[in-house]
């Protein structure tokens, strides 16, 4: 026997799954046909094309929308925490978030510091403002002075690391007595599904690494609002971390304080 109200869930279902498949076709269409107008001319702007699902420029429109969103949205949290203080954001990549810091933010000063030189490469042609620099350096050994920065941003990095414990030591040796440290990671993504993590974080696990060197101010939720399954269904935003919205977090941003 027909069932209608569950037909017409189900014709509900796959119309909303149609849409989104369309929508994600018209995107990557029209990102295209920008790349083909950028590639061209400017061979710095092929190499990024060409190493996007590693390489991101969020000021471009050469990515989806909601990733761009999502990636720039953690220096827009950062750029609150950074007036008037020397900066080093560490796994800069191309740079555009440490050229916000200083422009919106207001750093002081900011060094950008990465271990790829084509980044740094394109950091410097594309996004180097007065007042900033960028150096080709391995995270867990930057070569940057001891005590040197009021603040340490590094998003998305710690879950690329072997030596947790390491990367985090040097986050602390930069940083001044009492200084801040801004960093993310996603919350409970399979190695799976991202071949460049070596290390899944959940939240006490993320607040047990952190705790080593640091004391957590703050922690937060990030979600990208996109149809990601890690998004798990939440809105587009950045909201204070409890325990009843733990779970949902595509990923965690911490404030940390140098103990």
């Amino acid at each position: 026997m027909s069932h209608p109200e569950i037909d017409l869930a189900q014709l509900q279902k796959m119309a909303q799954v149609n849409r989104q498949v369309i929508h994600r076709l018209k995107e990557r269409v029209s990102i295209l046909e920008t790349a083909l107008g950028l590639v061209c001319d400017d061979p710095q702007m092929a190499w990024l094309y060409r190493n996007r699902s590693e390489r991101m420029d969020a000021t471009l429109p050469l990515f989806p929308k909601a990733r761009a969103d999502f990636h720039l949205a953690r220096y827009q949290f950062a750029a609150q925490h950074v007036a008037d203080k020397s900066v080093a954001d560490i796994a800069c990549g191309t740079g555009y978030g440490v050229s916000y810091l200083r422009e919106f933010g207001k750093a002081s000063q900011i060094v950008g510091i990465d271990c790829c030189p084509q980044a740094i490469e394109y950091a410097r042609n594309k996004h180097q403002p007065a007042g900033c620099r960028f150096e080709t350096a391995d995270a867990l050994q930057t070569g940057l002075p001891d005590a040197a920065f009021n603040v340490v941003t590094s998003f998305e990095t710690i879950e690329h690391v072997e030596d947790e414990q390491g990367l985090l030591d040097e986050f602390a040796r930069i940083l001044q007595p009492g200084g801040t440290l801004i960093c993310s990671t996603p919350n409970g993504w399979p190695l799976a599904i991202a071949p460049h993590h070596v290390r899944v974080y959940d939240r006490q696990s993320f607040l047990s690494a952190l705790e080593s060197r640091f004391e957590v101010l703050e922690l937060f939720n990030q979600n990208s609002g996109s149809d990601f399954k890690y998004n798990r269904g939440q809105a587009q935003g950045i909201i204070p971390t409890c325990d009843e919205n733990q779970e949902l977090a595509e990923c965690f941003i911490a404030v940390a304080r140098r103990k």
